[in-house]
């Protein structure tokens, strides 16, 4: 019973995997739609495309991960290059984490109305800025993961020698600092989860000038601005909340391997790859063009 629970745990996983995967390919492929069609691209185009494409990296790491922590095997071919692999795969979780976050600070700068020079300033550039803010948010989560290939993995070989003939030789351990991990994890991931609550409280002060308002019979949003604020703040929060789960569970996949528990260990890969796959759902759910565009489909399909 429990071998059969893991196994269908490993296919529910690799069942968000495939989904995840669809529906970034998706948000990949139709935001560069008028790219190839020779239209400029617009900045939320650009950022959404930058994000679907790495998730679709994100989750295809997360498909190897899985395979590593259920094959013991594999995963002691691989640890000979494991300062590599992880250390691409630390670098594409801060790369996902810090689009993400440039989506949600380019929604709140358009979206909210603040009225102080800077915040006008803001609105103004951020669609030229949003280029380097992504190439800037890239340098920063490959400075962020660096120390993950330096610090984390030591390698120490052990010579013996055999009883029967008399020859020397010798294999290769590897040493796995935790200590660095969780460091390199949590440095890593706290500028933009401080990014995140930020930008959730610039959203919702205006909410609450709005009911202030309409309590005192003054003059608010109009139900059309209301409708897009209250959409941006759920999508921002249920990114937070996304981001939140991803980075705990992040960070107790390593004690998994550790304790050496299968089970914990493929628990934690259904909450990194759900978070992944759920959150590019909503993005789809709340952008009114490809929400549109799939419900089309789904009439001509009819």
């Amino acid at each position: 019973m429990h071998s059969a629970f893991l196994i269908s745990l490993l296919v529910l996983i690799f069942a968000l995997i495939f989904i995840g995967i669809f529906l970034n390919g998706f948000i990949f492929v139709r935001n560069i739609g008028g790219w190839l069609q020779g239209k400029q691209l617009q900045s939320i185009n650009i950022i959404m495309a930058s994000l679907g494409l790495v998730r679709i990296v994100l989750l295809m790491q997360s498909a190897f991960t899985t395979v590593l922590v259920f094959s013991v095997e594999l995963r002691n071919l691989v640890m000979i290059y494991a300062h590599y692999i992880f250390t691409a795969q630390i670098f594409v979780e801060f790369c996902s984490a810090w689009w993400g976050t440039v989506l949600c600070v380019f929604y709140c700068v358009k979206i909210t109305n603040y009225s102080n020079r800077l915040s006008i300033k803001l609105k103004m550039r951020i669609s030229g800025m949003v280029p380097w803010l992504l190439l800037g948010s890239m340098l920063f989560s490959l400075l962020s993961s660096l120390p993950y290939g330096w610090y984390v993995f030591s390698f120490h070989k052990v010579n013996y020698t055999h009883i029967f003939n008399g020859t020397s030789s010798g294999e290769i351990n590897v040493h796995i600092n935790y200590d660095s991990v969780y460091i390199i994890i949590i440095v890593g991931s706290f500028v933009p989860c401080l990014l995140f609550c930020v930008t959730t409280f610039f959203l919702v002060v205006p909410l609450f000038k709005h009911t202030r308002n309409m309590n005192n019979n003054q003059t608010g949003f109009t139900k059309s601005q209301l409708d897009v604020l209250l959409g941006t703040i759920r999508n921002v929060i249920s990114f937070l909340i996304f981001y939140i789960i991803y980075y705990i569970n992040r960070m107790l996949l390593p004690l998994s391997t550790k304790l050496d528990n299968l089970f914990f260990a493929l628990v934690c890969c259904f909450f990194l790859v759900a978070c992944s796959s759920l959150h590019s759902a909503v993005l789809i759910i709340t952008n009114v063009k490809m929400k549109q565009f799939i419900i089309d489909a789904l009439h001509c399909l009819k």
